[in-house]
């Protein structure tokens, strides 16, 4: 064998084993290719894709993060009266002109400094 590595694998002839050991041999025969290589071809892209996933989780953490400050921000900044627009984010999120005219037709409660409780909870889901 030289410089190379072994790995055996064993298949059960009934149940779910038996059901997974057709299917590698009729995927080996579409992909005209030897057992061994199209475990080997079924293991690479299986961790190709996880790595993949790994990144794109880690990214839709940072994500999740991020918007949580900035959705924190805006609401603290809201509540001490603060202009949404001026929060330096390089987007309006809110425009002021009309925004008190449209308070009292929506029904909304009056502005406090206090965060109500509860207000907060849905961002201790994205962390």
């Amino acid at each position: 064998m030289g410089d190379k590595y072994v790995a055996t694998v064993r298949f059960h002839t009934e149940g779910v084993e038996a059901e997974l050991y057709g299917r590698i041999m009729e995927g080996k025969k579409e992909a005209g290719l030897s057992v061994p290589d199209y475990i080997k071809q079924i293991l690479k892209e299986y961790f190709e894709n996880k790595d993949r996933e790994d990144s794109r989780n880690e990214w839709l953490e940072q994500f999740g993060r991020e918007i949580t400050g900035i959705v924190e921000r805006v609401v603290r900044n809201c509540i001490s009266g603060g202009n949404v627009n001026a929060m330096g984010t390089g987007t309006a999120l809110m425009a002021d002109t009309e925004e008190a005219d449209n308070l009292e037709e929506a029904g909304l409660p009056e502005q406090s400094e206090e965060i109500p409780e509860g207000a907060l909870d849905f961002l201790d889901g994205m962390e």
